[in-house]
């Protein structure tokens, strides 16, 4: 029974997070469970002797505190503020309850990552698009937020109970198939993940020095495949739903141009960073005269309806370290800065480890970069608690010298 309950508990964390109702907010039962969790467990916790888990947790309580007093100063509405300070607080105690099972049972990822499948299978996808659309190159949103992060997961999983070169090379080959169909942030992640594996796990090779030594012929490697890309896109050789931005930009060869364009709202956060850098404009502010939308669809040379937005529309900002600094200024962008530069070192210090999991080490650590600077705010209370306690945990253990079971 002893053994059945952290995996319970772990399915009933994952699954519950796709049961929602409004809270003065979206909340769910999977959260509900964490906060209860950390309310009657964070004072006896063990968790607190281990140096790091006290510093990163002291991380948290700044940026709760630094986070209030933003939206205080920033004039934020109440309910806004709530919303934004309840991010913070959902994140720590969803890590909190996280590491407090995998660092006793690290093999608990294995039941996480089938939770989140089950959820996504239950719950559907979040968008009207299909598999034919997809498959057509009509539209890239069903593979991008349901299909393809779904097959990811599953892989994952069987990644840890097949270890052969042939199961990393279909892996590699499953992201370059997601690049060509329209995922190509996904299938970035999920090819880098294959190729760092088959270069520790059967190359035997040292990543860290290989890339400290070819760090710049890799960029022009990985930028030539770039341009392969973007060539045959331009040709019409590759047909996907978002082609469209490659072919609309004023310089498709410029890896910076495409994700310019297609992540509008994250380059944007600075410039509204920029307008307010101190205490930021308050989470889920109004954009003030729809000013950062029509600078967005300056950028894009395209066009906004502006009666469609009568209503108010919420400031843009697709990213969680400039979107923190947009809502709430250069102080809390910091410590959230801080936080995650924490779990990303950890990240690196695991590229040479052996560990059974380093698909879904690479997976999460490649996920957490790209989602930091080009995913929304609400990723720090959504995915990040994940990544954040599996990637300690297995470099608490390597540092250890413990075997990972």
């Amino acid at each position: 029974m002893k053994n059945i309950i952290p995996i319970l508990l772990m399915l009933f964390f994952q699954i519950g997070q796709g049961f929602t109702f409004n809270l003065g907010g979206t909340m769910n039962y999977g959260w509900i469970l964490a906060i209860i969790y950390t309310i009657a467990y964070i004072f006896s916790s063990r968790l607190f002797k281990i140096k790091e888990f006290r510093y990163i947790s002291a991380l948290y309580l700044i940026l709760f505190l630094l986070q209030i007093l933003a939206e205080y100063m920033a004039g934020n509405s109440f309910q806004n503020g709530v919303k934004g300070v309840a991010i913070d607080v959902v994140s720590y105690a969803s890590f909190f309850f996280l590491v407090s099972l995998l660092i006793k049972k690290p093999n608990l990822i294995v039941w996480a990552i089938i939770g989140t499948v089950v959820r996504m299978l239950i719950f559907g996808k979040e968008s009207e698009s299909s598999a034919e659309e997809a498959l057509a190159g009509e539209d890239a949103t069903y593979l991008k937020f349901f299909l393809g992060p779904l097959i990811v997961y599953v892989m994952l999983i069987i990644s840890v109970f097949l270890k052969t070169k042939m199961f990393t090379y279909i892996y590699m080959f499953v992201g370059l198939v997601f690049v060509v169909a329209g995922a190509r942030s996904l299938g970035l992640i999920t090819f880098l993940t294959g190729t760092f594996v088959l270069f520790v796990r059967f190359k035997k090779t040292d990543v860290t020095g290989m890339l400290k030594r070819y760090s710049i012929p890799l960029l022009l490697v990985f930028y030539g495949m770039y341009v392969f890309y973007a060539s045959n896109v331009m040709n019409g050789n590759i047909s996907a739903g978002n082609n469209y931005q490659l072919k609309d930009s004023k310089n498709p060869f410029n890896p910076l141009e495409i994700i310019k364009y297609s992540r509008t709202d994250a380059w944007i956060a600075v410039a509204e960073f920029t307008d307010k850098p101190l205490w930021g404009f308050g989470s889920w502010a109004d954009d003030p005269g729809l000013k950062y939308h029509l600078m967005m669809a300056k950028l894009t040379d395209s066009k906004i309806n502006i009666d469609a937005y009568n209503g108010g529309v919420v400031l843009p900002a697709h990213s969680v370290i400039f979107g923190k600094a947009a809502y709430n200024g250069i102080f809390v962008a910091i410590v959230t800065f801080f936080i995650i530069f924490f779990f990303v070192k950890r990240g690196f210090l695991l590229l040479n480890s052996n560990s059974i999991y380093m698909f879904i080490i690479m997976y999460f650590l490649y996920s957490l970069i790209w989602h930091s600077l080009f995913s929304p705010v609400g990723h720090l209370r959504d995915s990040f608690p994940l990544f954040f306690a599996f990637i300690w945990v297995c470099w608490y253990y390597e540092s250890n010298k413990k075997q990972i079971q």
